[in-house]
């Protein structure tokens, strides 16, 4: 058995085009706001994407400090998503889907929890530099589900 199928998997794998195996690192700053915390609260934080150029799918690492207008009160979080483009363009539109962590103190009351978030948003590539805008749905553990909005810049 293993002896026919290792002609037809070497006949396949030859027949498939491979994308060239160069990953592109991208810095970046992004403004955030979760609509659903502190009757609306904004923040600010960074983020990493790993492209995998020829693959319509990104790799997404973020994370937020948000800034709440009452004492002794704090909230951050922070997500690793997967991006799937759906065109690669100068625009170029994508669904995301990851896990996210958030954290929320008032005054001596500290929640952490983990969930799901989906969402999705759009990139805009240009030479050198590149922007985001994305809407996320955050669906978590032991706190209120959220809407966070993502504003931000790659290098």
């Amino acid at each position: 058995m293993t002896r026919r199928f290792l002609p037809v998997a070497l006949a396949l794998a030859a027949a498939i085009p491979l994308a060239p195996a160069r990953a592109q690192i991208s810095p970046g700053l992004h403004f955030a706001r979760a609509a659903d915390s502190f009757d609306g609260v904004n923040g600010v934080g960074g983020n990493l994407e790993l492209r995998l150029r020829g693959f319509p799918v990104d790799l997404f690492l973020a994370g937020e400090y948000f800034f709440p207008d009452c004492d002794n009160c704090s909230s951050w979080g922070g997500s690793a998503d997967v991006h799937v483009t759906l065109a690669r363009a100068v625009l170029s539109p994508y669904g995301t889907a990851g896990f996210v962590l958030r954290n929320r103190e008032v005054s001596d009351t500290e929640v952490s929890t983990g969930g799901l978030g989906l969402g999705g948003g759009v990139n805009l590539a240009t030479p050198g530099l590149g922007a985001f805008a994305e809407v996320r749905f955050e669906i978590l553990d032991g706190m209120d589900d959220l809407f966070v909005f993502r504003l931000g810049l790659r290098l």
